[in-house]
């Protein structure tokens, strides 16, 4: 192992995670762990449901900012945070620094979702358009050099991760029997933190990471072992998509930690989405929801386990939801 993915791994350990849900406790909200009776037999398994969609902004993405927002020294809280986000990184980080007063600026993509570029401006956040979340990225980092506010990465990032760690805490304490955790996968941060987490308190438990098969990133270098260039196409689960640097510290974590990264269709999630809502009144996002289409895609595989899937995120806008549920329904 190189210096560099030591470092990263020795960077995010069950102790910072235990102290992040410390910090957070009062920021966020415990979120259930479901019991879904009609999944469970749609898969031949029990499966449960953490639904971090009922999280505060509608996603886990505020546990990470919340942590990494208190870890920050006087100055750099006076300065602010700049992030590129395609939508629930910047609403996670615009509502954490309202709360704790701190001045944020995002960077988006114009295919930004509505609803969450109103939800952000409604925290107070400075919001700039980019042509895609690539150009956002690389101007941020760029604002972030010149301005001395603090870049934050939605993955690269140990506060992020650890942040994200909470959610494996909480499946592990509300379920000790869990023996599979299915979470999607886009930069790594939630996936990375959960597999920490867990493989701590019980290593036999597995870790699933689910990814679009439009963005098969961690998908192609897990099942090579490196990380090389990867074709990327367009998704309608954004949050979950886009390129991811090699030299980002979620790959460690994905490729010593989680036991599989598998992928799914874009026709699977939008079946995914539907299958919520019409089984349990349930408005998911399509980067929320690959866990699920996850379960049903593979439950050949998970036949008779136990079951978790992290559904991660609802915000969308009522119009680019029902268009997906239609195309889904077609």
């Amino acid at each position: 192992m190189t210096d560099h993915n030591q470092r990263a791994m020795d960077s995010v350990t069950l102790r910072d995670i235990y102290t992040a849900a410390q910090r957070i406790k009062n920021t966020v909200r415990r979120t259930p762990l479901e019991h879904s009776q009609e999944l469970s037999a749609l898969v031949g398994a029990e499966v449960r449901l953490k639904m971090e969609s009922l999280q505060l902004t509608g996603s886990f993405k505020l546990r990470g900012a919340a942590n990494l927002l208190a870890s920050l020294d006087p100055l750099q809280r006076t300065s602010g945070v700049i992030a590129p986000t395609a939508g629930n990184h910047g609403l996670g980080l615009a509502c954490a620094g309202q709360s704790a007063g701190v001045p944020v600026s995002i960077y988006l993509p114009q295919s930004a979702d509505p609803m969450k570029v109103s939800s952000m401006k409604g925290y107070g956040a400075q919001v700039t358009f980019f042509a895609d979340i690539e150009h956002a990225r690389q101007a941020a980092i760029v604002a972030a050099e010149t301005s001395g506010m603090t870049f934050v990465s939605a993955y690269d990032n140990p506060h992020m991760i650890a942040g994200g760690g909470t959610v494996g805490l909480e499946i592990m304490e509300d379920w000790t029997d869990v023996e599979v955790i299915l979470v999607n996968i886009g930069g790594g941060g939630l996936t990375s933190g959960i597999a920490t987490a867990v493989k701590a308190i019980n290593p036999a438990v597995e870790v699933w990471a689910i990814q679009s098969e439009a963005s098969p990133t961690f998908a192609r270098w897990k099942e090579a072992g490196e990380t090389m260039p990867v074709e990327i196409t367009s998704s309608i689960a954004e949050g979950i998509s886009g390129y991811i640097e090699p030299e980002a510290m979620t790959w460690p974590f994905v490729r010593d930690h989680v036991d599989r990264v598998i992928t799914v269709t874009e026709a699977e999630i939008k079946s995914a989405m539907l299958l919520m809502l019409n089984l349990h009144c349930h408005v998911v996002e399509p980067s929320g929801v690959p866990a699920v289409a996850g379960a049903i895609r593979y439950k050949k595989e998970l036949r008779g386990r136990r079951i978790a899937c992290v559904v991660s995120g609802r915000n969308i806008s009522g119009s680019r939801y029902l268009s997906l549920l239609n195309e889904a329904a077609i």
